[in-house]
């Protein structure tokens, strides 16, 4: 018994595609929309050699950036305590390394995170208008986590404070404590009260060393508050009348009343 081989003709299973089977159909789609087809795989074979170049690219920036950053670490931590003029060389190095990273890798993780050990860099040497801007241009960049935007608005305000803004210094403390998922409230709140205790501003100073007792009884600057709070408190007044006794006075003895 002969089999004969079906011939289907585009225009008679176009026109009747209830007739074929589902592998007929396929066949029949792929003849009649064969450029669309080879068009898309080719876009998507493209796309893909496209993404994975750019990920080549990316985890070499990657590669590169992190040397440079362990090179500015290093230089920022291993900076001498005891020579002043050798340790700002060092602080000097260390952001020159870490605004090259900004410069050639400016979408790595280390571009990220470099204007912050700037600001602190340029904090350690007085210059405090270069760290507030450090610390802004970290600021403004997107996608930082909050833990450390606590810190960078801690090192901010600090820095405003020292160059003599006091409002824009408090301002940047009061974000911190605004800011949810924070780590560093309980460490504002101190220097909160540290800088109203300075400026003789003593029922200010009080609330915030309660506050952080209150809200951290755990932190690590709970115990100097407790101190502070003994310290700065008024004394609680004494008993009025306390020994009743004192108040009268005894009757002589061998007089009596009447004689």
């Amino acid at each position: 018994m002969t089999y004969k081989i079906r011939h289907i003709s585009k225009q008679v299973g176009a026109e009747n595609p209830q007739f074929l089977s589902r592998s007929e159909r396929m066949w029949l789609f792929a003849e009649l929309h064969r450029r669309s087809l080879i068009t898309g795989i080719v876009v998507a074979i493209t796309v893909v050699i496209l993404l994975g170049a750019l990920y080549v690219v990316q985890y070499q920036q990657e590669q590169e950036a992190l040397v440079l950053e362990h090179q500015a670490a290093q230089a920022y931590l291993d900076r001498p305590l005891d020579d002043a003029d050798a340790a700002t060389e060092k602080l000097q190095e260390a952001v020159t390394l870490y605004r090259r990273i900004i410069e050639e890798f400016p979408r790595t993780a280390s571009a990220r995170t470099a204007w912050y050990v700037i600001g602190n860099a340029l904090a350690e040497q007085r210059d405090h208008a270069g760290a507030i801007e450090a610390y802004q241009r970290f600021i403004d960049q997107a996608g930082n986590s909050p833990a450390l935007l606590g810190l960078v608005y801690q090192r901010l305000g600090a820095s405003y404070l020292a160059s003599g803004d006091r409002a824009k210094g408090i301002a940047a403390y009061s974000h911190v404590l605004d800011m949810p998922q924070t780590l560093n409230k309980d460490q504002v709140l101190f220097e909160f009260a540290k800088l109203e205790e300075h400026e003789k501003r003593t029922d200010e100073a009080l609330a915030r060393y309660k506050q952080l007792l209150d809200d951290y009884p755990n932190s690590p600057y709970a115990s100097e508050a407790t101190l502070r709070v003994k310290i700065l408190e008024p004394p609680s007044e004494e008993p009025e009348a306390a020994n009743e006794g004192t108040e009268r006075e005894e009757t002589p003895e061998g007089k009596e009343t009447g004689e």
